[in-house]
């Protein structure tokens, strides 16, 4: 199976589907992932965050913990992504070469204008596709005035969750905002509650967008 996870900064996919990825690639799946936007950032001050060559750099290594097969990084300026003929074929073009069965993206009431945008985005790109789901969004992106309704769950291996820890340290720049234990815990901590939700260790929980039920 070709799995395309579509995420709109460094570090989205590893937060939300991690764990389901590594244990993909484990499996023998081709685990292809998609970064929407440049992922640097400067705070309100105007003071550097991370660079766009920091942001890169630290995806890629990630996604060789993750077991991806491919990491596609698009121009969109972070805070600026759009939803419109430009963001859409760029995705479309991807979901083309790739021809995935299984299509992961953002959820689109994320309080975060780029998940929004890149969720919607994904969502038209992938009309003709019948296997969608969205991310569970993490905090602060996740406090929206809509419920997230977590439908689908995957029970992660222990390997596949040391690894989405592991590729959530290898983006070094977001430890000084976020703290990295505090940030690595808190991601770890739903992935427990989920897992207990479901009777397992870790878990990872997802909204079903579209769903084939095919035999």
């Amino acid at each position: 199976m070709k799995i395309l996870a579509v995420g709109a900064h460094a570090d989205d996919i590893e937060i939300a589907a991690g764990g389901m990825l590594s244990d993909a690639s484990d499996a023998g799946h081709e685990v292809y992932m998609v970064i929407t936007t440049v992922s640097g950032y400067q705070d309100l001050d105007g003071n550097l965050g991370r660079g766009n060559d920091v942001a890169q750099s630290e995806a890629e290594t990630a996604a060789k913990i993750i077991g991806a097969k491919d990491l596609i990084t698009f121009d969109f300026e972070t805070l600026e992504m759009p939803y419109n003929g430009a963001s859409v074929t760029a995705i479309e073009k991807q979901i083309n070469k790739i021809n995935p069965e299984m299509i992961l993206g953002h959820w689109p009431h994320d309080t975060h204008q780029d998940h929004r945008a890149t969720a919607l985005s994904t969502i038209t790109a992938a009309r003709r596709h019948n296997k969608l789901l969205m991310f569970e969004p993490f905090t602060p992106s996740g406090r929206s005035y809509e419920a997230f309704r977590g439908q689908a769950y995957f029970q992660v291996t222990e390997k596949a969750r040391e690894n989405k820890s592991d590729a959530l340290r290898a983006h070094r720049s977001e430890h000084d905002k976020f703290g990295e234990e505090t940030w690595v815990s808190a991601v770890e901590a739903r992935g427990v509650l989920r897992g207990f939700e479901v009777g397992a260790g870790f878990a990872e929980c997802f909204e079903v967008l579209r769903w084939d039920l095919t035999f």
